[in-house]
């Protein structure tokens, strides 16, 4: 390189520059990004990638906009960080990128696949079945390059969408497939041991196998090695299980617990998903100006993410309130306000469903909106 004639010292010596610009800029995201300051780790991978860009560095492009996209995904701006992981997948299918790709740019690209389902399925407008069909191209690529011990993450992204279908059987037999690969192959793209731990915690506990469910959660959140974001996700499962035996001094106990290490996270979402589990803790006690305050403090998070599942269970929630509390007294007040949860829950609940195919989140809000109606002709028999 340094004999050709056209050789230039200038633009040589300025790339390696900022080379080492790239690389202190990475440092400091990865500093803030273990300290979950994920707005300032953003700005740093930002002007990192920007700069991988300006010297046409593919290597540092994929490596600084893939952790650029991790943060966005960590705040909730899911459509900005899908931007990048269909740029990630083009570089796959790119005859001429992709064959100046080392094992490292692989490792990126193939994270790529699997972040794009799990930004996709923040996005309502983003269907099932399109999910699906990245993640049937993201298997065959990393059969092509002959990375199949790489697959435990998308086996993971598969197992959610099947779950979130109600196919839980099929979903805990592909999650706990994706866990054993990622055992055996540690260094493998896609998520980290916790989150497989945690995730079939979560399915074990919608499918009531609760002693298997606290098992997996206690593997995490005992565990001071472990994210406390990880560890956190943990203690919100314990106490859902916890919840679920009418313990409710323990589910409190370890909600409390989640919500202390959320707060030491800069993303609304894990604040947002503990008040929705302390919600539901004072409901069931019936303890209803606290389980209100939970619920209103989960939406006023809610409404600055795009996170439309977790608003319309927030809506949903505060409406069953209204309800519980029109049949107490006062009908016209409470039910006036519950209709109004539920006005604003509907078009989520449609949304939603159509992402999966079905019809039970939008089903279960009209019935609440007909036992709103109930409830008011039996205070007016006659129709006035």
């Amino acid at each position: 390189m340094f004999d050709s004639d056209d050789f230039d010292i200038e633009t040589y010596l300025a790339n390696e520059e900022k080379r080492e610009q790239i690389e202190q800029l990475h440092q400091l995201g990865n500093d803030c990004k273990d300290e979950l300051q994920y707005a300032k780790a953003e700005k740093f991978y930002q002007r990192a990638a920007e700069l991988a860009e300006s010297i046409h560095d593919l290597s540092l492009m994929l490596k600084e906009r893939f952790w650029l996209a991790a943060m966005q995904r960590m705040q909730g701006k899911y459509q900005t960080a899908l931007g990048i992981c269909i740029w990630l997948i083009e570089v796959a299918y790119n005859p001429e990128l992709s064959r100046e790709l080392s094992e490292d740019d692989l490792w990126y690209v193939a994270g790529g696949f699997m972040d794009f389902v799990e930004v996709g399925r923040c996005l309502p407008d983003m269907k099932a079945v399109e999910l699906e069909r990245v993640i049937d191209r993201g298997l065959d690529w990393l059969s092509s390059i002959g990375k199949r011990n790489w697959s435990a993450g998308l086996r993971l992204n598969r197992s959610t969408l099947w779950q979130n279908q109600g196919r839980k059987e099929a979903a805990l037999a592909e999650m706990e497939a994706g866990l054993a690969l990622c055992r055996r192959h540690s260094d493998a793209p896609g998520y980290t041991l916790s989150t497989h731990l945690l995730n079939l915690g979560d399915l074990l506990s919608e499918m009531e196998k609760l002693e298997d469910a606290e098992s997996y959660y206690r593997q995490v959140a005992e565990d001071y090695e472990f994210h406390i974001g990880e560890r956190r996700r943990a203690w919100k499962g314990l106490a859902y299980v916890a919840l679920k035996r009418e313990d409710f001094a323990a589910a409190e106990t370890y909600a409390l617990k989640s919500l202390e290490m959320a707060r030491s996270i800069e993303s609304p979402s894990p604040i947002l998903h503990t008040y929705e589990l302390l919600g539901d803790i004072f409901w069931e006690q019936r303890q209803i100006a606290e389980a209100t305050e939970a619920r209103i403090q989960a939406w006023r998070y809610a409404r600055h993410i795009i996170m439309e599942d977790a608003l319309l269970e927030v809506y949903e929630g505060i409406a069953k309130i209204r309800i519980y509390q029109a049949r107490q007294g006062n009908p016209q007040h409470y039910i006036h306000k519950a209709r109004q949860w539920l006005r604003w829950a509907l078009p989520l609940a449609v949304r939603l469903d159509r992402q999966v195919g079905l019809t039970q989140k939008q089903e279960k809000i009209r019935q609440m909106q007909a036992e709103c109606d109930e409830i008011l002709a039996k205070e007016q028999p006659f129709g006035r």
